[in-house]
């Protein structure tokens, strides 16, 4: 059994209006938000093997402050290609994981999120979708199984086991 998660990148921030898109940092409730996920992640002990993320800088931060109590995967691979990229591109991308990895990893943009996990799901009468499908906010994530052990049988037939959102957790006390 596989497992992805996809996850939207933290809240940027916009206090320099003419920095490019690609350049934009994280926001200071963005970075908040980030950390709460990853207090999830810890508590639930999620394991990833490999991360997959846009080369953004604020893909990039989302994931420096998840490596700050995460176990470290074995492979991140950092990409252009996944910036502002289609769904169709990024489960390419995922088809050429390799088959040792079961637990992935991506950090992205919307909308490709949000259509990503309506490509490859096909329990779309859940509370998960419906949730994910009115707003993949920002921090929040998808997780899906699918029952085969080649990610380039990448299919529509994942299930959302969950979607997790930061203002679904309480603050925490650190």
């Amino acid at each position: 059994m596989l497992k992805l998660y996809v996850m939207r990148h933290a809240k940027s921030s916009w206090d320099h209006p003419n920095l490019e898109d690609h350049e934009r940092p994280l926001s200071k409730r963005g970075k908040k938000n980030a950390k709460k996920i990853c207090e999830f992640f810890v508590k639930k002990k999620y394991k990833f093997d490999y991360i997959l993320l846009s080369s953004s800088k604020r893909t990039k931060k989302t994931l420096k402050i998840l490596l700050k109590k995460i176990e470290k995967p074995k492979k991140i691979i950092s990409s252009k290609k996944l910036y502002l990229s289609s769904e169709d591109k990024i489960i390419g991308i995922i088809k050429k994981t390799p088959k040792k990895f079961k637990s992935v990893l991506l950090i992205n943009h919307e909308p490709a999120v949000r259509n990503l996990v309506r490509s490859l799901t096909k329990n779309h009468n859940n509370n998960h979708f419906k949730l994910l499908n009115y707003k993949f906010p920002t921090s929040a994530f998808a997780k899906i199984y699918f029952d085969f052990n080649e990610w380039n049988k990448l299919d529509g037939n994942g299930l959302i086991k969950e979607f997790m959102r930061p203002k679904d957790l309480q603050d925490s006390k650190e």
